[in-house]
């Protein structure tokens, strides 16, 4: 009797040890397939798309744009630009005249020398400075009417098409051409528009504006 209770006191024990030891491997198998799980080779790594809020115009700033847009101001600022661009380049050419200063010293034909010492002198500062205001208002004038015909014939003739590709300024230089070249005649005007129709069509070729 006493050998028989000895063995069924030790049976459990040995049970025992082998639930544990089958938790422990049970245990150990799961934490080696989750980690073999979330470094698992071949997968996509996705990354979080970052989104900015989109902001919408205020009315100051749509009447603003609209302003800026209309075509009687980009005609104006035009022939400011223009007006401006024309008086650098008459006081550019206006103030290197020899003729100017070939006048005010009294002859025609000087030489080199003759010339820088008559350009120094009282008469010829004021000759040329004379020529300088009448050459560049002259080029003031040129320009900026150029620029404002050009600009708000263009901007009239995109909003009637509304299209913006090389054919209004093809339409736009020939009537710019025309117009500014009207006390000509008609041969004239047509000269005009062929040649700034050309010219606009060239040079929006080479700087591939539409």
């Amino acid at each position: 009797a006493a050998i028989d209770s000895e063995s069924s006191s030790s049976a459990p024990s040995s049970s025992g040890s082998g639930n544990q030891g089958g938790g422990a491997s049970s245990s150990s198998s799961s934490s080696s397939s989750s980690s073999s799980s979330s470094t698992a080779p071949g997968l996509p790594v996705l990354r979080q798309k970052t989104y900015e809020p989109v902001v919408l115009p205020t009315p100051e700033q749509i009447l603003a744009g609209a302003v800026w847009d209309s075509c009687p101001v980009k005609a104006v600022i035009s022939g400011a630009l223009g007006g401006v661009m024309g008086a650098l380049f008459g006081a550019a050419f206006g103030a290197s005249d020899p003729s100017a200063i070939n006048a005010a010293a009294g002859a025609e034909n000087l030489t080199l020398t003759q010339s820088v010492k008559a350009a120094f002198q009282r008469d010829a500062i004021k000759a040329s400075l004379a020529s300088l205001r009448a050459r560049s208002w002259s080029y003031a004038k040129g320009f900026g009417g150029f620029g404002m015909v050009y600009a708000g014939s263009e901007c009239v003739v995109e909003t009637v098409r509304a299209k913006h590709d090389v054919y209004n300024s093809a339409a736009a230089g020939c009537f710019t051409g025309g117009t500014l070249a009207y006390q000509g005649g008609p041969k004239a005007m047509c000269f005009g528009c062929a040649t700034v129709a050309a010219f606009s069509v060239l040079i929006d070729r080479f700087m591939d504006i539409h």
